[in-house]
């Protein structure tokens, strides 16, 4: 699926899903599947091993170690006597003719593949040396993708606070990084029992299998924490250096719905969880929101006993009714942008219906689908192969326009190039008690009507070039003139507006005020509809025009009329 098309899923069938996220409900679980755009997945790490062993047979030594650890982990291979005599040790493995086969099979087997360690070498041999965890799976050069970068959108507007990763990569962390700036305590990841004493940042990522990046850095503590053998994955939660760990990851399955991404729940580690979690807390079909939701095409044989140790007491009735409302047929790199945008917008639904008391709730329904046919437009045209280029993008547009809204600047570089909504999910943004005076309902109210606008015929939208100064939130184009949008919560954020240059007396720009309007350039907001001779900046106040409307129709004349193009 598109973006586009995983949202209209998630505005429908999937609509109590996506809310529950919108209101940090859900623990994010995520594994290979999540970066195989980046790093190597299962498949190449097993070649990887093949390769490395291969490579230090010595032909010469009938009793070579290499050799031997190789032999068992072909031997985990179902081949025909005559198909082994075709695994020639001589010959890379990328001309093997059966390599394909073999290196899919052992995915299934991967732990046990791990754990055949050449004699005499270290039990962590094949993953530190053979898979060389460090150069594949932390190499400074490897960017994040669509699926990183949309979940560390999620992380920033405080909807996702938990997530747990199978994975040795640092991609998640390097997309927050990006969004929030290097040195930021938005994010905490927690490896070692330690971690869990800090409770300051925002979200927790549990690596709950280690990570390649800290094992790089500090060999000495993290080396030992990097989980890929049976040996580690087998009675892993009943060791003592992973209780405390151990005892997070079932909380969390207790405590908070399942999205699971990428993660085929084959360890035994994982299974025990989540046995362990509903053996506490059994669910009873259907969950509100649901319990557990699968990114997946169809439900495989973890996933399936997943579901059973979730909905056991109701699973053996409801069997086709549970995998098929559990399955949420749109992969990472399309669902975790989705969700970023559909949370993003979700926020602005909420937050709009406090900027407009008087208005009925049909016409706060109109005003909500025109926020949503706004995020459609923006990602009508993004294929899948776009993806990465669409969040960056739209990433880096979201911060801009909001720091310009709230602070009338740009974001510094050391703060990355994202600035959130909120810092909380859709519940807790409502209940803060400084929302009315934020101006978020009026930024709410005032893309609703500039997408009312739009689907309208009145003008058409582009988003500016962030690069040029001048560019404002989004650029509309009228049938006489076409102006740069700004918005602004406060008098203060304006003045910096005007100060910095962004939008002069004399350019064709538009500052939406959330508030009053400065009394040197305030004019009451009902003029008719159709000024067009006024030139230059034009600003007024959101609130003002909204004050005591009770009609959407008569409300969206006089924002026509007011912005003047």
């Amino acid at each position: 699926m598109t973006i586009v098309e995983t949202l209209a899923v998630l505005d429908g069938e999937f609509s109590e899903f996506a809310q529950g996220l919108a209101n940090d409900s859900y623990a994010i679980w995520l594994g290979a599947g999540i970066s195989l755009s980046k790093v190597p997945g299962l498949v190449g790490v097993a070649e990887g091993v093949l390769e490395h062993l291969r490579a230090k047979v010595d032909p010469t030594n009938n009793n070579c170690p290499f050799k031997r650890s190789l032999d068992r982990i072909i031997g985990l291979v179902n081949l025909s006597a005559d198909d082994r005599k075709e695994v020639d040790y001589a010959k890379p493995v990328v001309q093997w003719r059966d390599r394909e086969r073999i290196t899919k099979s052992l995915t299934g087997v991967y732990a046990r593949m791990l754990d055949q360690h050449p004699q005499g070498e270290p039990a962590d041999y094949l993953v530190w040396n053979g898979i060389g965890v460090v150069a594949r799976y932390a190499n400074p050069a490897t960017s994040p993708g669509p699926e990183h970068l949309g979940l560390a959108g999620l992380i920033m507007e405080g909807v996702v606070s938990d997530a747990v990763s199978a994975n040795w990569d640092g991609l998640l962390e390097k997309a927050v990084g990006l969004l929030a700036g290097g040195g930021s305590s938005v994010m905490q990841v927690r490896v070692l029992p330690d971690d869990v004493k800090n409770n300051t940042a925002r979200a927790r990522l549990y690596k709950f299998h280690g990570c390649a990046v800290l094992a790089g850095q500090d060999e000495a503590r993290y080396r030992d924490r990097l989980v890929g053998r049976a040996s580690q994955i087998h009675g892993w939660a009943d060791k003592a250096e992973n209780k405390v760990i151990a005892a997070k990851l079932v909380d969390l399955a207790v405590s908070k719905s399942t999205l699971m991404l990428g993660l085929s729940t084959q360890d035994t580690n994982i299974q025990n969880v989540f046995v362990v979690a509903q053996g506490s807390l059994p669910s009873h079909f259907p969950t509100h929101p649901p319990s557990v939701i699968l990114s997946e095409q169809d439900v495989g044989a973890d996933q399936l006993s997943l579901l059973q140790n979730f909905y056991k007491l109701d699973y053996g009735g409801k069997a086709a009714e549970i995998e098929e409302s559990s399955l949420l047929r749109s992969y990472g790199q399309s669902l975790l942008p989705a969700l970023w945008l559909h949370a993003f917008t979700a926020k602005l639904e909420a937050l709009v219906e406090l900027g407009v008391a008087g208005l009925s709730d049909a016409a706060r329904r109109e005003l909500k689908a025109d926020l949503r046919s706004l995020r459609d437009v923006a990602v009508a045209r993004v294929g899948i192969a776009e993806n990465e280029v669409f969040m960056l993008k739209a990433l880096s547009w979201a911060g801009r326009a909001t720091s310009f809204f709230r602070d009338g600047k740009e974001l510094e570089a050391t703060s990355g190039v994202y600035s959130p909504l909120s810092i909380n999910g859709i519940a807790k943004t409502l209940a803060d008690p400084t929302v009315a005076s934020s101006g978020l309902a009026q930024l709410a109210l005032g893309l609703a009507l500039i997408g009312r606008g739009k689907a309208a015929g009145h003008w058409m939208l582009c988003l500016s070039d962030p690069a040029n100064s001048k560019a404002g939130a989004i650029k509309v184009a009228g049938p006489v003139r076409s102006a740069e949008v700004f918005f602004a919560a406060n008098a203060q954020a304006a003045a910096r507006l005007i100060a910095a240059g962004h939008a002069s007396e004399d350019d064709e720009t538009i500052i939406l005020h959330s508030h009053e309007v400065p009394a040197k350039s305030a004019r009451h907001p009902t003029a008719p509809p159709g000024r067009t001779l006024r030139r230059g900046r034009r600003e007024f106040s959101l609130a003002a025009l909204a004050e005591g409307e009770t009609d959407l129709d008569r409300l969206m004349q006089r924002f026509q009329g007011e912005m003047a193009i």
